[in-house]
């Protein structure tokens, strides 16, 4: 089996241990890692040591590939690379288009939903998403999903419910 690990920014971090797991079980194991700038990118000598293969992506360049993470995942395919699942954590918008190249090609992904969770008993709703036009909460029900059946676009929506009061706490 081969798998494909993306993360961005602290969705590293979760990635990590599950990397080393697939790597412990003999699975060939490549992974694309990126953030913002150089600065940012955490864990990439941990990962090193248990990957086939690291990409890194940085936004403004300062780290390997100037840009996406998702434009190496294209890459990758386009250059004949063939995985059995990818595993995406990181900003909503990263899995979001992470899963729609995925989709395209048939292969199956799996994201961590990590909104907002207040009592982890899904009894608050705060980590309510959608998927596959049904209501799970991400502590009890995940974090992990479908990818092609995740509502992005509601939890995105979701997720600035509250910009206006944490501008306010951050002030």
């Amino acid at each position: 089996q081969r798998v494909l690990c993306i993360g961005g920014g602290v969705g590293i971090a979760p990635l990590y241990p599950q990397i080393k797991y697939l790597n412990t079980q003999g699975t060939s194991v490549d992974v694309i890692i990126g953030a913002r700038s150089s600065k940012y990118i955490i864990l990439q000598d941990e990962i090193r040591k248990c990957a086939s293969n690291i990409y890194i992506a940085t936004d403004d360049g300062s780290l390997g590939h100037k840009g996406f993470v998702t434009d190496v995942l294209k890459k990758l395919i386009d250059n004949g690379n063939k995985y059995d699942l990818v595993i995406a954590v990181g900003p909503l918008i990263m899995m979001k288009v992470v899963s729609q190249i995925t989709k395209e090609y048939d292969i199956p992904t799996t994201v961590s939903m990590n909104p907002i969770m207040v009592d982890c008993t899904g009894m608050c709703g705060g980590c309510r998403v959608t998927v596959g036009g049904g209501t799970f909460y991400a502590c009890v029900d995940g974090p992990d999903f479908d990818g092609h059946l995740v509502d992005f676009d509601e939890a995105m929506r979701r997720q600035q419910m509250y910009k206006q009061e944490e501008k306010i706490e951050h002030n």
